[in-house]
């Protein structure tokens, strides 16, 4: 089956710093306590060419009571009493931002230290290994038994090159805990097996360089989806007719018609699958599925009433979890009598 990736959420970006020795600034010309100070940026994870708001914060100093100096690449931004925080764009993806802070207490106690902004991209895409058919617009929902699969694609940029992906340091997690199995160097595919009916798993990856300067995060809600069968006439010269699904109550032209059911989001390759059981009845009397194409049922309405109450109940050999029922009531545009037990590879009532 081709593999379809959809885009979930939009990009985001991280941030590395580092904190540096205390800046010296000899105008001041007062006692300096040390790196006491601490930087945190909003939003945390900026984008290239975003506004970043950068504020200061320190266990130590009277930070609202102190003369405040701000840098972004050496160029003032902010100053004044209390001045805790200041705006800055940064620059494009590649392009750092070195952000410096220089407080002064009353007192006379100072401290100063800086931070990088160094933004990063990643997308993440998901898709899984259920089944839909061709031409479908949407992508293949993952269901109870199926796997997520999830595809990383950071843009990790220093000046001019880019950091190859396969460099980058993976840690995937579901729900917070850390799935061991598939993180790691260059690992930035993965899979996660959907193991319940209901609720929600939050599926995240950070990358990180190797250096720990640059890295990103970027996380999925991801909830199963239950299987749904759907029916569709089959005509002899078309083909499945994929675009018109048939309702609840259907009317069919002519007294024989072939139809073809879709199990949407079930765990199969295709509706061949050996694994998938279809169980269909016709006004209350099982039909045998046809081997060669069990997901097919004929039906000739030729000395009937006109009028078949179909059912069907997918199942799987081995994923327990899928139990897919549906039923249609189908009319014929002419019969008589009463339905018997429908054959459908000799397409007639026995």
């Amino acid at each position: 089956m081709t593999l379809r990736f959809q885009f979930v959420f939009a990009i985001l970006t991280v941030c590395a710093f580092s904190v540096s020795a205390p800046l010296a600034h000899a105008q001041f010309g007062l006692t300096n306590i040390g790196n006491s100070l601490s930087i945190s940026f909003s939003p945390e994870t900026p984008s290239p060419n975003d506004t970043v708001s950068v504020s200061v914060h320190s266990s130590l100093l009277d930070i609202q009571g102190s003369d405040i100096l701000w840098k972004a690449d050496g160029k003032t931004i902010a100053q004044g009493g209390g001045v805790d925080s200041a705006s800055v764009q940064i620059g494009a993806l590649g392009v750092e931002t070195r952000i410096e802070v220089l407080v002064v207490a009353p007192d006379g106690t100072s401290a100063a230290t800086e931070a990088t902004i160094n933004p990063t991209e990643l997308d993440l895409l998901i898709d899984s290994d259920s089944y839909i058919p061709p031409f479908y617009l949407g992508w293949p929902r993952p269901s109870a038994g199926t796997n997520l699969r999830l595809q990383a694609f950071p843009r990790f940029k220093r000046g001019s090159a880019f950091v190859p992906a396969s460099e980058l340091i993976y840690t995937w997690r579901r729900n917070g805990e850390i799935l061991g199995s598939i993180s790691g160097r260059g690992k930035m595919a993965a899979s996660v097996p959907i193991e319940h009916l209901f609720g929600t798993d939050i599926i995240s990856v950070e990358a990180r360089s190797t250096d720990n300067k640059m890295s990103h995060s970027s996380s999925v809600l991801v909830s199963a989806t239950e299987p749904t069968l759907a029916l569709y006439e089959e005509d002899p010269l078309y083909g499945v007719l994929y675009h018109r699904a048939l309702g609840a109550s259907a009317f069919i032209g002519g007294i024989e018609s072939t139809f073809a059911v879709v199990p949407f989001f079930v765990r199969a390759g295709s509706v061949y699958d050996t694994a998938l059981n279809f169980d269909w009845s016709v006004n209350g009397a099982a039909i045998s599925a046809n081997p060669k194409n069990p997901s097919a049922l004929t039906i000739n309405a030729e000395n009937s009433s006109g009028v078949a109450f179909v059912e069907l109940n997918v199942t799987h050999a081995t994923n327990f979890y899928l139990d897919a029922k549906e039923s249609w009531n189908i009319t014929f545009s002419s019969g008589s009598g009463a339905f018997g037990q429908f054959n459908p590879f000799t397409n007639a009532t026995q």
